[in-house]
């Protein structure tokens, strides 16, 4: 896993080349100014507690210590501790499904136990080894759409490809390094999905992103996050998941 991630920090930018060349083309008239996927966005963090997130990321928080865990949903607090580590993406597709308002809400329980039932994650193999590949496409498309959602993913893409979607009405889930969260440099290379639904356009480029960090260490990379151009472009994996109303 690390090997492979290691070799598409390396090749995933040449890869993209094409698609940023189509997405600069496409985005050649765009006007200076402020973008959004003209809809209101609320913010759900992966962890029961936001303003305890950099504890559970960096000091073994544990969830039985969270008094908030039974909001989760989830039957005990070490299933709740075990999945919210490992709920990035569903927290992006419960902010796309409460944005659009398409369909009653849910817990972040209800969605994760739901998305196993449809195969978007396995704990273990065939032989009963312990496995932890993280959340499958196919399963989180075949989840957002049993809630009302088109859902659609690329690879091999830039950031203007983002800036295009959202002017377009999608919200979008770009893959980036987990420590987009963080206020430090970054490292690492993807693992994460944040919620994009806006940027800023001036001299023919994007000069900040607007988006909800599920794991954002502290306030400022949570709600809201204002990500700088040059910072998101250094975390991004190239690659997203975009949601919209499937009707």
């Amino acid at each position: 896993m690390r090997l492979r991630r290691l070799l598409h920090r390396w090749t995933d930018p040449i890869r993209s080349l094409p698609a940023h060349r189509r997405a600069r083309k496409a985005l050649a008239a765009l006007p200076d100014g402020d973008y959004s996927a003209g809809v209101d966005v609320p913010y759900v963090p992966q962890f029961a507690s936001a303003d305890r997130i950099q504890a559970y990321i960096h000091d073994g928080f544990h969830g039985r210590d969270d008094p908030n865990w039974p909001e989760y949903g989830a039957p005990d607090a070490d299933t709740y501790h075990f999945w919210a580590h490992r709920a990035c993406a569903i927290a992006c597709l419960k902010m796309a499904i409460a944005a659009f308002g398409i369909h009653p809400p849910l817990t972040m329980w209800e969605l994760i136990a739901e998305g196993i039932e449809v195969g978007g994650y396995r704990t273990h193999d065939a032989v009963g080894k312990f496995i932890d590949e993280g959340w499958f496409y196919d399963g989180l498309v075949a989840l957002g759409t049993r809630h009302g959602l088109k859902v659609i993913g690329a690879a091999y893409v830039s950031p203007l490809d983002v800036c295009a979607m959202i002017r377009d009405g999608w919200l979008v889930a770009p893959a980036v390094t987990p420590m987009l969260g963080e206020p430090d440099r970054l490292r690492g290379y993807d693992g994460h999905f944040v919620l994009a639904y806006g940027f800023h356009w001036q001299n023919s480029r994007p000069a900040s992103f607007t988006l909800h960090n599920p794991s954002g260490r502290i306030a400022s990379l949570q709600v809201g996050a204002v990500i700088q151009a040059a910072r998101f472009a250094a975390a991004f994996a190239h690659r997203y998941m975009a949601f919209r109303p499937a009707v």
